[in-house]
């Protein structure tokens, strides 16, 4: 297969609502596609979704295409990823499926498959899927024709996993005062709830869906929105989502913000005696040179996968890492989960705070990173053809750092990442990134 014809990008498929493949003719063939490739003779599939308006369209195209294939659906409604995935593990599902477009604005949709261990299915299922997708939905007769039900503890599934981080502690939040955006998301309803349950005072802000307002100047693609919120309350964190609530970016008790490098640097080294750590995590191409060398000093090694959680777990896998993670906030914890959980990663950060009695600020004094600056540049403006030339001269003017040019996966952008604490340096790969303009 082609892969620039493939559908699946790093995360999913993504697109535009009403372009292809975000229809709902599309979605109904992907649905009966996904059906035949994942169970043979009925079965169940769970739908979770996030709060962005077309999510009810979506919802109910899948539920219909698997209805008619003889599926039992179950709705799940609006709840983050990470707790779709438990859903899908601890229940009778054959597979479930995301429908969100993670920290994309309301415009956009997405599809996440998730397998019955609550993993991202993996590419060569993704591939059987796209090469049915020509096949005409499947309609079976009326006594074979599935049916579909709304879930009533999907929730408090979830729930259960977050409070084992602390251990049967039933109010071990007290005392703390804790701001959470959840980017208008997921998350809105269980993120506060639960952090207040945990006996926590919660400053929610960005908790309040419209159907167009997901991922609008909050959450954690817009942290100054929280820095702010945190700083101007003398809150203890803030705890920053995004719209499915697989990623996080914190606000530490100097109103600092701390990266998903930061993060993973704090879980790391919280876990050096924990007997099923190995001494390696998992970043991306992307992870800060300064945390591969602050962990080094610790004996621990850094790994680097391509961009994407599915990627990065993968590689967990094949080292047999626990964690892992990404810049942007996509942490794993393999103790808990498969994949990233943004507000359960907060969490485990909490407890680590708690009991080594010290603020979330002291964990990362020993942390020193590397000045990075990251460029996004519209694909339909860039001149393709000087892209490798880019990188050629970019690569001979960082002599003391990095240049990483690559096409996202999940948005029509090149990402530049500059790495470099000589700032001349830095501004005159700038003023060669110019030269790629159309």
């Amino acid at each position: 297969m082609n892969e620039n014809n493939r559908i699946f990008g790093t995360d999913g498929i993504r697109g535009k609502v009403g372009e292809y493949p975000m229809t709902v003719d599309f979605t109904m063939r992907l649905a009966s596609a996904i059906a035949s490739t994942l169970t043979q003779n009925g079965g169940q599939v769970a739908i979770g979704k996030d709060t962005r308006i077309s999510g009810y369209m979506f919802e109910s195209a899948l539920e219909s295409a698997f209805v008619a294939y003889g599926l039992k659906v179950i709705l799940l409604g609006p709840l983050p990823s990470p707790a779709i995935s438990h859903y899908v593990r601890e229940s009778e599902a054959n597979f479930g499926i995301v429908i969100s477009a993670s920290h994309n604005s309301y415009e956009y949709n997405g599809i996440k498959i998730i397998n019955q261990n609550g993993e991202k299915i993996e590419q060569l299922l993704e591939n059987t899927i796209e090469s049915r997708l020509n096949d005409n939905p499947v309609t079976k007769t009326a006594n074979m024709i599935g049916k579909a039900y709304r879930s009533g503890d999907s929730r408090d599934k979830y729930k259960e996993l977050l409070r084992k981080v602390f251990n049967g502690d039933t109010k071990p939040l007290n005392g703390l005062k804790i701001v959470v955006d959840t980017s208008n998301g997921a998350a809105y309803k269980i993120a506060p709830q639960v952090l207040l349950e945990l006996g926590a005072e919660v400053i929610p802000i960005a908790c309040s869906p419209n159907g167009y307002n997901i991922n609008k100047n909050c959450g954690s693609t817009y942290p100054d929105t929280i820095r702010n919120t945190v700083q101007a309350t003398n809150s203890n964190l803030g705890i920053a989502l995004d719209g499915d609530a697989d990623r996080v970016l914190l606000v530490d008790d100097q109103g600092q913000l701390l990266d998903g490098d930061q993060i993973l640097y704090i879980l790391t080294t919280a876990n050096i005696d924990n007997s099923s750590f190995n001494s390696k995590v998992v970043g991306t191409v992307m992870s800060n040179s300064g945390l591969e060398k602050s962990l080094k000093k610790k004996n621990i090694e850094l790994l680097r996968s391509d961009v994407g959680d599915k990627n990065v777990y993968k590689m967990m896998q094949s080292s047999g890492s626990i964690i892992g993670g990404e810049t942007s906030g996509h942490i794993i914890n393999l103790e808990y989960l498969p994949t990233g959980d943004g507000l359960l990663t907060a969490l485990i950060i909490i407890k680590e705070s708690l009991d080594k009695k010290s603020p979330i600020s002291e964990l990362t004094k020993e942390l020193t990173l590397v000045n990075q600056h990251n460029i996004n540049i519209d694909l339909q403006n860039v001149d393709t053809e000087k892209i490798d030339t880019l990188r050629d001269k970019a690569s001979t003017l960082i002599e003391d750092g990095r240049v990483i040019i690559r096409k996202s996966g999940t948005e029509p952008l090149l990402r530049i990442l500059i790495e470099s604490d000589n700032e001349e340096t830095v501004n005159q790969v700038k003023n060669l990134i110019k030269e790629i303009n159309k």
